[in-house]
């Protein structure tokens, strides 16, 4: 469905340059090809970032081209940059000018050129202030860290085998060097795209995790990511995904016309932690369905007005766990101990113009198979249930004339949270300081209130403020208090 898409679209914009061969038309080929580029991005075959650089490219492009004319006398036959997208037999400069440009540009980020391997560098920086007043006998935090410090490589290996490298030398969490250096390395495989889906291989995001990665409204980690398998969500394995549910590893379309989206995933462990030479693998399994037909937005600060869309999923995973995170910490504790461990998770999302929505559960439970365990208020207990839930909305301004790349946008989060696991204290508060200070500042029951005001500088560059106040109890009593965190996000 999807390469009959990309041969309508493209055969509409080779017409368009068909048709438009005086200059007096140039200004509604330049507002086509923009329908044309929106019309590919709502049916998510390029994002809102790719329309806006093949826009900027396209008339940067034009400009050298009109220049280069006026420069130097007009050859019979102006020379075109090859595509794959039909143009007139005898183009002129003015037809062949941003129109050609664009479809040029829809091509390369469509599939790769002739050659492989194809790929990019991309990376991500975001250094961190954090201010948390002196409350409740501890003293305060005034510091700046470097949140993430991210290099990725991301592209095709072959024909319809993509792959993805993400590291991380930003490192504030001790003990989980591994799991914080190296964030995905994977292959995939398109081969049965159309038959049953994506075939991906590697370190990724386990099915089912709840949010688009790194574009959330939220500065911290939600608490419903906190209780899912998976260090920062991702493990490592083989899955079968249909629909991308604004994850990286496919850009695949569902069933039905991109209604019907699911994943399955068979993984050397719940978490990333230790190595897990034993065999007791993690099982997951994702189902998600779309009502619109259309993918969910990976940006919930998108400044672009998008027409009314929304999604229902829910995931399921289940794990044996001997040697890895939760039976560690037992371990710790005085307490060996083997664990059956299930996963339960529902999300939403839903957009609207310049709103977005979203909502996630989940619920983490222990099974010691006929032993007991000791819970994170040191209590000792014949299982442990955890569960978390989020719920929270945005909305962007964009500055007028900006071109929909200039902005700001507010957000509002509720969260809260009932934890029994002692390896997941820490994570419910602030994400500052060493594993001692997040543990003592970690909540186990209570809630936690964000506003978030997000300055968009441009496309690759933005100010995430958010002040979260934390209202709960953990180890040692009450856990009362506010935080502030800016952050400046730089995309490259």
């Amino acid at each position: 469905m999807r390469k009959i898409l990309n041969g309508h679209l493209l055969v509409g914009l080779g017409f368009i340059l068909c048709v438009l061969g005086m200059p007096a038309a140039m200004a509604a080929g330049n507002a086509y090809a923009d329908a044309v580029l929106e019309a590919l991005a709502k049916k998510g075959l390029l994002t809102d970032q790719e329309v806006h650089d093949i826009k900027l490219n396209a008339r940067e492009a034009e400009r050298e081209e009109q220049a280069a004319v006026a420069r130097t006398t007009p050859k019979s036959e102006p020379s075109i940059v090859q595509a794959s997208v039909p143009v007139a037999d005898n183009p002129t400069p003015e037809s062949s000018g941003v129109l050609a440009k664009a479809a040029e540009s829809v091509n390369k980020h469509i599939s790769p050129e002739s050659g492989f391997p194809s790929f990019r560098v991309w990376g991500r920086m975001q250094p961190r202030y954090t201010y948390i007043p002196s409350t409740q006998g501890r003293e305060g935090v005034n510091s700046f860290t470097m949140r993430r410090a991210r290099i990725g490589l991301k592209g095709y290996l072959a024909k319809k085998m993509p792959f993805r490298y993400q590291y991380e030398a930003s490192n504030e969490v001790a003990g989980l060097s591994n799991a914080t250096n190296l964030l995905d390395a994977w292959v995939g495989f398109e081969h049965f795209r159309d038959q049953v889906g994506d075939i991906i291989v590697g370190q990724q995001f386990v099915p089912g995790y709840t949010r688009a990665p790194q574009l959330t409204a939220s500065v911290e980690r939600k608490f419903s990511e906190v209780l899912y398998p998976g260090e920062a969500g991702r493990a490592r394995g083989i899955t079968l995904r249909r629909g991308d549910n604004g994850r990286p590893e496919t850009t695949s379309q569902g069933l039905f016309n991109n209604h019907l989206l699911y994943g399955v995933g068979l993984f050397n462990g719940p978490d990333l932690s230790k190595n897990n030479d034993n065999n007791e693998l993690l099982f997951a399994g994702t189902i998600g369905w779309r009502p619109t037909g259309q993918s969910v937005w990976p940006d919930e600060y998108a400044l672009k007005k998008r027409g009314f869309n929304y999604g229902l999923n829910a995931a399921y995973a289940h794990s044996r766990d001997t040697r890895t995170l939760d039976t560690g910490v037992q371990a710790a504790l005085g307490n060996r101990v083997e664990l059956d461990d299930d996963w339960y998770s529902l999300f939403a999302d839903v957009e609207y113009e310049h709103w977005f929505g979203w909502a996630s559960w989940n619920r983490f439970d222990s099974d010691p198979r006929d032993g007991v365990v000791i819970d994170a208020d040191g209590r000792v207990k014949s299982s442990l249930s955890s569960s978390a839930w989020t719920i929270g909305g945005s909305r962007t301004f964009p500055i007028s004339g900006s071109q929909n790349i200039q902005g700001w946008a507010l957000a509002l989060q509720y969260q809260h949270v009932d934890n029994e696991h002692p390896s997941r204290t820490r994570f419910f508060g602030n994400l500052n300081g060493n594993s001692t200070e997040l543990r003592a500042r970690g909540m186990n029951d209570g809630s936690a209130y964000h506003a978030i005001v997000t300055f968009i500088l441009n496309p690759n560059a933005r100010i995430l403020n958010e002040y979260t106040y934390y209202s709960g109890t953990g180890i040692g009593g009450d856990k009362d208090y506010g935080s502030l965190v800016s952050q400046l996000q730089i995309d490259f």
